[in-house]
């Protein structure tokens, strides 16, 4: 399965009118089936996003630079954050040609956001890139959002290294946000039946365990609550919080750099 059917069945998720195809909506169904909890922390995911942009945005975070950012759908970075503070600048970044070339369609006419079709597996690439340079001043602080694109990697692709090469190239004040799919009975299970019911291979993720997750923070300060189900990352006033939500497994983490 390649990333681009993962970024278009998670839009499909999220109630997006990005285009989906006949295949992409059969895995959807398929998922739904074998694991109806999967879409809902997809939703539940895309809500903490929400709450952490602004969050960000109330500590005077004003540039968002989004690594592995699939299609920029409803309640995305840029959404969020313009709707909290209206100076604010996004810069999307996604590897697949076809999710970036319809991502820059999405944000066409805003000079605010920029949508690269980069690997963001190569740091100098993306921070270089003339519309980063256009976009974000180093200088001054930056939020950099990791939101599960690292359990898309392999440690073969060093995605500790990965993350400490940007996080060096930001400024005191800067924060970086991490989420990162963890390894749950329910999840292994789900992925095994869809393989036997549906002959499908499942697509390749990487899980991490919250010990492995907390490396991803080495030398910035983990904002509170820590690192913790993506449902339980500082909830609204009043929200219903899940009972058992750790075994979701999805966790997220937001670190400053000191």
């Amino acid at each position: 399965m390649d990333f681009g059917m993962i970024a278009r069945v998670m839009n499909h998720w999220l109630g997006g009118t990005y285009r989906s195809t006949k295949a992409d909506l059969d895995f959807a169904q398929q998922v739904e089936l074998v694991a109806p909890h999967i879409p809902y922390l997809v939703r539940a995911q895309r809500a903490m996003l929400g709450r952490m942009v602004r969050y960000l945005v109330s500590q005077g975070i004003r540039q968002f630079l989004d690594l592995g950012s699939g299609v920029p759908t409803r309640g995305n970075v840029h959404e969020v954050a313009r709707g909290a503070a209206p100076d604010s600048r996004v810069v999307y970044v996604d590897r697949e040609p076809e999710i970036a070339a319809d991502g820059r369609d999405l944000v066409a006419g805003d000079d605010q956001v920029a949508y690269l079709c980069v690997d963001f597996r190569c740091p100098a690439d993306v921070l270089d890139a003339p519309e980063t340079r256009r976009l974000i001043d180093f200088g001054r602080p930056v939020a950099l959002l990791f939101i599960e694109s690292l359990t898309l990697l392999p440690d073969t692709d060093d995605p500790y290294g990965l993350v400490a090469a940007y996080s060096d190239a930001l400024t005191s004040g800067s924060y970086v946000g991490v989420s990162q799919a963890n390894s749950t009975r329910a999840l292994e299970s789900a992925l095994a039946l869809s393989q036997r019911m549906f002959n499908l291979a499942p697509p390749s993720v990487f899980l991490r365990d919250r010990e492995r997750q907390a490396e991803f923070f080495t030398g910035l300060e983990l904002v509170e609550p820590g690192i913790t189900p993506v449902q339980l990352w500082k909830p609204e006033p009043g929200t219903k919080i899940d009972h058992n939500a750790e075994l979701g497994g999805m966790f997220v983490g937001l670190g400053r750099k000191p």
